[in-house]
C-alpha cells in the first residue's frame, strides 16, 4: 500500500468543492507564494511547531530531545533549534500545555479512505465527496492517485485542488480519476508569477489548457493579493480564461488574508515580506464587479 505524508484531514468541509466534503491535506508544494497562510504545508517532511505563547518554560521537554534541538536560552526560556530537530515527536509527551506539536504524519491511502467512508451518507445526500488539497496534491502524485482510485472504487466523488505545477503525464493520470479540479490561477504574467511564487506559470497554464481541452470540469480559483495581482490586466486575464474554456464551470475570487502568518515563526521560518492585511469584504466585492465588467459571467466569491 502506497503511503504519503498528510498534515490535516477535515470533515464537513463546505468550501472545497460541492456539497459536504472531507478534505485531505497532502504535505509538500513547489511554489513559495508570498501570501501563503499554510507554511506548514510547503515541505513534505513532518515539522516541529513551537507556540511560545503556550509554553510555561518548565523545560521538561529538554532532556528527552536526543539531538539537542530543545534548550534553555539566555533568558531562561525554552529555545528551539529547528535545523537540528528530526520531528521524532518524543518531546510532545512531556509538553502538557501543548506548546509543541508536529505538522505532518505518514498515512496509507486505505486508512484515509476508511475514515472518509464513515461520512459517505453525507456525501450522497449533499453531492459531496473527498477533496485532495495541500500544499499541492500533485506534489505526492502516486499517493494522490492511490487515494483517488480507492475513492472511485467506493463510489465517492473526487475533487483535487492544485496549482497545476507538475509534469503533463502527472496531470493526465490524475485527470482520469478526478471528477472536479479546483485550479489556482495566481498571476497571468510569467515574470510576476516567478517573482511572487518562485516558479514560472508556463507549466501551470499548459496543464490548465490540457484539462480544458479534455473537458474536465474545473473551477478556477483566483487569490487576489494587494500589490501583487489586484490590477485590471490580471482581472481581464481571469475573464478571458473563463470565457475561452467551456470546461471552467465557475471562477472563485478569494481575497488575501493573513490568518496563518503566525505559523511561520512557530516552525522556524521568516515571515514573508508582504505589506498587507486581511482584505475587507467590500474590497473583494469590488474586484468581483471589476472582473464581471470584462465579461466574466460565471464568477463568485470564494
Amino acid at each position: 500500500m502506497i503511503k504519503g505524508i498528510i498534515f490535516d484531514l477535515q470533515k464537513f468541509a463546505l468550501h472545497d468543492g460541492p456539497g459536504i466534503r472531507t478534505t485531505v491535506f497532502l504535505k509538500g508544494c513547489e511554489l513559495r507564494c508570498k501570501w501563503c497562510c499554510n507554511p506548514e504545508s510547503q515541505v513534505k517532511a513532518p515539522q516541529l511547531s513551537f507556540d511560545l505563547n503556550k509554553c510555561t518554560h518548565c523545560m521538561d521537554c529538554v532532556p528527552v530531545c536526543k539531538v539537542g534541538a530543545l534548550y534553555k536560552n539566555e533568558a531562561n526560556k525554552l529555545g528551539v533549534n529547528f535545523e537540528l530537530c528530526t520531528a521524532c515527536g518524543d518531546c510532545l509527551e512531556e509538553c502538557t500545555p501543548d506548546a509543541l506539536k508536529i505538522y505532518g504524519w505518514q498515512a496509507d491511502a486505505q486508512s484515509i479512505i476508511d475514515e472518509v467512508k464513515k461520512d459517505k451518507s453525507y456525501f450522497e445526500n449533499s453531492g459531496g465527496g473527498i477533496t485532495l488539497s495541500g500544499g499541492d496534491a500533485v506534489f505526492q502524485p502516486e499517493f494522490a492517485l492511490e487515494i483517488l482510485k480507492l475513492a472511485r472504487q467506493n463510489g465517492i466523488h473526487t475533487c483535487l485542488e492544485t496549482s497545476g505545477h507538475c509534469k503533463l503525464e502527472t496531470i493526465t493520470e490524475l485527470a482520469k480519476l478526478t471528477d472536479l479540479f479546483l485550479f489556482d490561477f495566481k498571476h497571468f504574467k510569467d515574470e510576476d508569477h516567478k517573482k511572487h511564487t518562485e516558479v514560472s506559470n508556463r507549466t501551470l497554464l499548459a496543464n490548465l489548457e490540457y484539462l480544458c481541452h479534455e473537458n474536465k470540469p474545473l473551477i478556477l480559483r483566483c487569490p487576489i493579493v494587494p500589490g501583487v495581482n489586484n490590477n485590471v490586466q490580471h482581472f481581464k486575464a481571469i475573464a478571458d480564461l473563463s470565457n475561452k474554456y467551456a470546461a471552467i464551470q465557475s471562477v472563485e475570487i478569494m481575497g488575501f488574508h493573513d490568518w496563518g502568518f503566525h505559523k511561520y515563526e512557530q516552525i522556524g521560518l521568516k515571515r514573508p515580506n508582504i505589506d498587507s492585511s486581511t482584505v475587507p469584504d467590500d474590497t473583494v466585492s469590488g474586484w468581483v464587479k471589476a472582473i464581471q465588467e470584462f465579461g466574466c459571467k460565471k464568477i463568485k466569491r470564494g
